[in-house]
């Protein structure tokens, strides 16, 4: 059997039909009820009453993959004992100039990834959140002096990606892609355009045969059936480099994600910008010692009464923030899952402002308050988390709860950007006991940052 991988996908041709039925198998990941095929799924089947979607198109007695699992389709053939020839059948481009419009100063460790994408054309870059992906990503589309797509998963991010490319590159070199962007922004002519995935997913093939290089920021998010789809329609795009601080996504996910570019080529250390560029992180988990909550209850009900309306907790949370940015002057950002939650905080956390709406107003008058000085309690929920950068933030109340790595490790980061007279980065998290499902999810982030951070932390993380 051969393997014929494009840029964007990878062909299977000469396979038994059995191999195709086993791979389409293997090559499968759990779906929402009612999922139906597109770009990602070949196929919607079930197996014990749940729904599965396969990665593999199966068209009669040949098929397709997402040309980031043309490595797995050959280690699915080898499993079986098929001989399997692998042909990249893309076409290299010729030597381009490189622009040479930047002049910005790198950090050491950027050279090493500059490195790695010199030597492959596509590939991922796993990079912990304020390491700087954004001016690698500019250091990337000057180098190959190619047009490029770079897509960003929410409008803030966009923003601030657009913001710091048309520093390097000049506005008349860079367009924006958003529900907010200006008219005069919007021109995708340019050779560099920075687009949220809805707004670059709705342009036109002709557009997309002109965009020869594919950046994809916060990789994490591109398990989507939206990123599947810009991947497909970028079929010039020789070069693809993926960016994420949190390429540990469940196996599931990591398969969907691997389909639009493949694996890891760099990964960026965390203790790697400690201290230069991030503060060394002083890791508390407080414990809460409250009566039992009830174990049949629902988990939704137990999060509610036992995180949102947990009058010990919520108390916990304000005596923290009076201690942190009151009586210590130390900016303070806390960080809850619902809204609701973060307003009845903010109700009790003097010198506070809450962030307002959705992700869109991440760059709003909040936090540019915040960040001015005029607050020194920034309350909002954790999407506030993911690409906003506050440096001002010393130290980091988590309030959520939960156990989500991605989250976690956008969260955790936020106090953590280094900046003058900051010695440490301070985070404060809670050891819930009040619950089962509490107490487990509290011990999933306790073990989270003995993993992540654990090398890094210069204080105990709370007793059991």
């Amino acid at each position: 059997m051969h393997v014929w991988r494009s840029n964007t996908e990878a062909e299977i041709h000469g396979a038994p039909r059995w191999f195709l039925q086993y791979a389409a198998r293997h090559l499968s990941v759990p779906v929402a009820a009612g999922q139906k095929p597109g770009s990602r799924f070949g196929e919607v089947w079930y197996h014990e009453g749940e729904p599965w979607g396969s990665l593999l198109h199966v068209d009669g007695a040949s098929g397709r993959v997402a040309a980031g699992l043309a490595g797995y389709v050959a280690q699915i053939a080898q499993h079986y004992g098929l001989a399997c020839e692998t042909r990249d059948m893309r076409a290299v481009p010729e030597d381009q100039i490189p622009w040479w419009s930047m002049s910005a100063k790198w950090r050491p460790y950027q050279d090493d990834v500059h490195r790695a994408v010199l030597s492959s054309p596509t590939g991922v870059i796993d990079a912990p959140p304020r390491s700087g992906k954004t001016l690698m990503s500019a250091r990337i589309i000057d180098t190959l002096g190619r047009p490029t797509l770079l897509v960003a998963p929410t409008v803030a991010i966009v923003r601030q990606t657009y913001g710091v490319l048309c520093r390097h590159f000049s506005e008349d070199m860079v367009a924006r892609l958003d529900g907010s962007a200006k008219p005069a922004q919007r021109d995708i002519s340019k050779p560099i355009v920075v687009a949220t995935a809805p707004s670059a997913v709705r342009q036109s093939p002709e557009w997309f045969a002109t965009r020869e290089l594919l950046i994809i920021d916060e990789f994490h998010h591109a398990a989507a059936e939206t990123y599947h789809r810009i991947s497909a329609k970028a079929r010039n795009a020789y070069f693809r480099y993926m960016l994420t601080g949190t390429h540990f996504r469940t196996g599931d996910d990591r398969l969907a994600m691997e389909a639009v570019c493949s694996n890891v080529i760099h990964r960026i250390r965390v203790e790697d910008l400690i201290p230069d560029y991030l503060a060394p992180p002083r890791v508390v988990f407080c414990p809460i010692d409250a009566p039992p909550l009830g174990y049949t209850m629902d988990w939704r009900e137990a999060y509610e009464l036992g995180i949102v309306e947990h009058e010990q907790r919520n108390d916990a949370v304000v005596r923290l923030a009076k201690m942190l940015a009151l009586d210590n002057g130390i900016p303070t950002l806390v960080l809850a899952r619902r809204r609701a939650h973060a307003d009845a905080l903010g109700e009790r956390i003097p010198e506070s402002v809450v962030v307002k709406g959705g992700e869109a107003s991440l760059t709003s008058r909040s936090v540019a308050q915040f960040l001015d000085g005029a607050h020194q309690v920034l309350i909002g929920t954790t999407v506030l988390g993911e690409g906003v950068d506050v440096p001002r933030a010393a130290a980091l109340i988590y309030a959520s709860g939960g156990a989500d790595g991605v989250t976690l490790m956008q969260s955790y980061f936020r106090p953590l950007t280094a900046a003058p007279g900051k010695m440490i980065g301070r985070i404060y998290d809670f050891q819930d006991r009040h619950h089962r499902t509490l107490r487990d999810h509290s011990e999933k982030r306790q073990s989270f940052v003995a993993r992540r951070l654990g090398p890094c932390v210069s204080a105990p993380r709370g007793r059991r």
